[in-house]
C-alpha cells in the first residue's frame, strides 16, 4: 500500500475530503506545489542601530551642534563602514533624512546595493515641519534597511498629542522574506517623562502587533534602561546594551557628559537569550568638547552605533549548542539522557541526564527552535500531552509548555522543523492509523508560550505500524523531510517535503529495519558533517548496540542509508526510545 501524504488546506476541507476518499491513500501534492521555492532557514541577525543626528542644527560651540550635519555623504560612508565591519544584515537609523534623491536614505541605498531593502518613516519637529532643512534633501525620520526582501512594512506615530507642540515620532517595523524575526526601530522623545512613558507603551503595543514571531527593536530611547518609563520594554524584552552611547558637552560647567540612551531589545526566550553578543561602537562617536575652538570632531555623530548579533536557525539536531547533532534517549528507568554528538556520527559515551524521571512511554524528538532563542528545543508526547521543553542553550531543559492534549499513549511524534515554510517549527504525529500535522502557530508567543494550530489530518490510513523520525533536509532543497519505518515490510521510507506542509510519494531509504533487529530509529541530521542526512539505530546484538548509518546517495542521486558503524558497543538494550 502506498502512503503518500498531502496537507488538507483546512479542518473543514479535511472533513469533506475524508467523506469522499475514506479507504484510499492520499495522493502526492501537485507538481506546481512541489516546484515552489523553499524559504531559506533564517541566518543570524547582525544589527547596527545608530542615531546619526542627520538633521540637528547649530554650529560648533552652539546648542544642538551635530558633527558633519551638512555632509550627508560623510555620515553615510561611515554607516557603510560600520555595516561592513560588523557584517550587518539589519541597519536602524534615527534622525535621518529619507524619501528624496540625495537624502541619507538614497545615499545608503547606493552604498549597500540592490540586495538591500530600505524603508523610511517620517516624523515632525515640534513646529510641525517634516522637511530636512538647510539644503538637506528629504524628510526627517527613522530608517530600517535589511539585507533581504521586505514583504510588508508598518509605520505609526507613537508620540501622544500635546497642546504645546506638533511633534511626531514614529515606530517602524518590516517583515523580511524567510525571517520569523521582525526588525523594528523607533525614537523616543527626550525629557517629558509622562509623555515618554505613554510613547513607550505605544511602541511596545505597535511592535507586538506586527511581530508575532518575535522582534528585534533598536533606537534612541533618550533615557537609560533603568528609567521607570522604560519598564514596558525592559519587562517584556531582553536587552543587551549597557554602556555610554551619547556624548554631550555642558557649556556652563565646561565639562563632558555621558549618557546611556541607545538600546537594542529582542523578544524574551525561555532559557538563553537570543543575543549572542552586543557592543557599543564608541570609536565612531564624537567625544570632543563642543566649543568654537575645539577643532574637527572625532566622529560623525554625538551618538555611538550600538550593535548586536542574534543567534540564527540552529543546526538540525543540536541541543548542546556546539553545532553538532545530538541524540536523546529514554532509558528503562524513565530518565531522559542526552548523548552529545562528536561531529563524526559518534556520540559521547557518558550521557547527561536531562530528565530525572517521568519519561517512560514518551515519544521524543528535537527539531526546531520553539522559543526563539536560537537553539533547538525538545518536543515530546508524554502521556496524553504534547509538550515543548525549552532548551536553555546547553542541552538542559526548562519547565515544559503544553501545546496539545488528548494524544493516545502509543502516538508517535516527530518535531520535523519547519515543514510549512512559514518560519515556525511544526510537529507530525500518528494517531491510531492516521497521520496528522500540527503546524506551529504564529499567533502564539514563541518566546513565552509557543503553540500549534489545530491538527490537520494528512494521512488517511496505514500509519499504525509506522515509526516516525525527523529526517532533516535529505536532498538539499531547503525543505524538511520525514522518515517512517514500516514494521510490516521492515523498510525505512523517505517522504520528501515540499516546503508548504505537503509531502511527496515515498521512496525506499533502506531495508531490513524490523522492530526485532532494529528496535529504535532516529534521524541524525547531518551528524558527520558531509552534507547528507544520517541515521541512528539500536540493535539487539549482545546487550544492545547503537549503529550510525552515514547518509549516501544512489545512482539516481536519491538519498539512501549507507555505511554503518557501531558507535555504542553495549548497553542499549536498556533504552526504550530515541530521538
Amino acid at each position: 500500500m502506498k502512503r503518500s501524504v498531502r496537507m488538507l488546506v483546512s479542518v473543514a476541507a479535511a472533513v469533506a475530503a475524508l467523506g469522499a476518499t475514506l479507504g484510499t491513500a492520499l495522493v502526492a501534492a501537485p507538481a506546481t506545489q512541489a516546484a515552489q521555492a523553499a524559504i531559506p532557514a533564517q541566518s543570524e541577525i547582525r544589527v547596527v542601530s545608530w542615531n546619526i543626528c542627520g538633521e540637528a542644527g547649530g554650529s560648533r560651540g552652539g546648542v544642538g551642534y551635530c558633527p558633519y550635519r551638512n555632509e550627508p555623504v560623510a555620515k553615510i560612508d561611515e554607516v557603510k563602514k560600520a555595516v561592513d565591519e560588523r557584517r550587518a544584515n539589519v541597519v536602524m537609523l534615527q534622525e535621518v533624512c529619507g524619501g528624496a534623491p540625495g537624502s541619507h536614505m538614497a545615499l545608503l541605498q547606493e552604498r549597500l546595493g540592490s540586495e538591500w531593502s530600505i524603508r523610511h518613516a517620517k516624523g515632525a519637529r515640534p513646529d510641525g515641519r517634516t522637511d530636512c532643512r538647510a539644503g538637506l534633501a528629504g524628510e526627517l525620520g527613522i530608517l530600517l534597511a535589511v539585507k533581504g526582501t521586505v514583504t510588508a512594512s508598518w509605520a505609526e506615530n507613537t508620540l501622544p498629542d500635546s497642546p504645546a507642540d506638533s511633534q511626531t515620532l514614529a515606530a517602524l517595523c518590516v517583515a523580511v522574506e524567510g525571517w520569523s524575526t521582525t526588525p523594528c526601530t523607533t525614537h523616543i522623545i527626550p525629557g517629558d517623562a509622562s509623555r515618554a512613558a505613554e510613547q513607550i507603551k505605544n511602541v511596545r503595543a505597535f511592535v507586538d502587533a506586527h511581530a508575532p514571531g518575535g522582534s528585534v527593536l533598536g533606537g534612541d530611547f533618550n533615557r537609560n534602561a533603568g528609567a521607570a518609563e522604560m519598564a514596558p520594554l525592559t519587562s517584556a524584552y531582553d536587552s543587551c546594551i549597557d554602556g555610554y552611547t551619547y556624548h554631550g558637552w555642558d557649556t556652563a560647567a565646561g565639562e563632558h557628559t555621558w549618557h546611556k540612551l541607545d538600546h537594542l531589545f529582542t523578544t524574551k526566550a525561555v532559557g538563553a537569550s537570543r543575543f549572542a553578543s552586543c557592543a557599543v561602537d564608541s570609536a565612531r562617536m564624537d567625544t570632543t568638547p563642543n566649543t568654537p575652538t575645539s577643532g574637527p570632531p572625532s566622529g560623525v555623530s554625538d551618538h555611538a552605533p550600538v550593535t548586536a548579533v542574534l543567534r540564527g536557525a540552529p543546526t538540525a539536531g543540536d541541543l548542546s549548542g556546539d553545532g553538532k547533532s545530538d541524540l536523546v534517549a529514554v532509558d528503562d528507568a524513565g530518565k531522559l539522557r542526552l548523548y552529545a554528538g562528536l561531529g563524526n556520527g559518534s556520540v559521547t559515551g557518558g550521557p547527561a541526564v536531562i530528565g530525572s524521571g517521568g519519561w517512560a512511554g514518551a515519544s521524543v524528538s528535537h527539531r526546531g527552535d520553539w522559543t526563539g532563542n536560537g537553539t533547538e528545543d525538545l518536543v515530546a508526547r508524554v502521556g496524553g500531552e504534547l509538550r515543548v521543553y525549552p532548551n536553555r542553550g546547553d542541552g538542559t531543559l526548562a519547565s515544559p509548555v503544553r501545546i496539545g492534549t488528548g494524544f493516545p499513549a502509543d502516538s508517535q511524534v516527530a518535531g520535523v522543523g519547519d515543514a510549512t515554510g512559514d518560519g515556525y517549527p511544526d510537529v507530525i504525529a500518528t494517531i491510531g492509523d492516521t497521520l496528522w500535522l500540527y503546524a506551529g502557530d504564529p499567533a502564539a508567543n514563541p518566546g513565552v508560550n509557543p503553540g500549534v494550530k489545530p491538527g490537520v489530518q494528512i494521512g488517511l490510513r496505514g500509519w499504525s505500524p509506522m515509526s516516525l523520525s525527523a529526517a532533516g533536509d535529505t536532498d538539499h532543497d531547503g525543505r524538511v523531510d520525514l522518515f517512517a519505518r514500516d514494521a510490516n515490510d521492515e523498510k525505512l521510507w523517505l517522504y520528501r517535503g515540499h516546503g508548504d506542509g505537503t509531502f511527496g510519494e515515498r521512496t525506499e531509504y533502506g531495508h531490513g529495519y524490523g522492530t526485532g533487529n532494529r528496535p529504535l530509529l532516529a534521524g541524525a541530521g547531518d551528524a558527520d558533517g558531509n552534507g547528507v542526512a544520517d541515521l541512528w539505530a539500536t540493535t539487539n546484538e549482545g546487550t544492545g548496540t547503537l549503529m550510525f548509518y552515514a547518509g549516501e546517495t544512489n545512482g539516481a542521486g536519491d538519498p539512501v542509508d549507507g555505511t554503518r558503524t557501531t558507535v555504542g558497543p553495549s548497553g542499549w538494550n536498556t533504552i526504550r526510545a530515541i530521538g
